[in-house]
């Protein structure tokens, strides 16, 4: 899952050659990066490939923070 309205998914260049690009998780309303690569890519296609990868798994770790725990009542033993 990496479609979310209010993350996406920035590359960005800044670095020098031979690999310039890093990636950058971004929030809706928010000027500063909420994760970004600590590596850089020699391509903009392996910068975003690996940036949405990123945010598959940021989305997921999001998703069990928000998410109400299911299966689990008041009256549960």
């Amino acid at each position: 899952m990496t479609d979310h309205p209010d993350f996406s998914v920035v590359v960005k260049h800044r670095g020098r050659l031979p690999d310039p690009w890093k990636w950058e998780i971004y929030r809706a309303g928010r000027k500063s990066p909420v994760k970004q690569s600590d590596l850089y890519f020699s391509t903009v296609a392996e910068a975003n490939r690996a940036g949405r990868k990123a945010l598959g798994l940021f989305l997921s770790e999001y998703q069990d923070e928000v998410s109400p725990k299911v299966g689990r009542s008041k009256n549960s033993k």
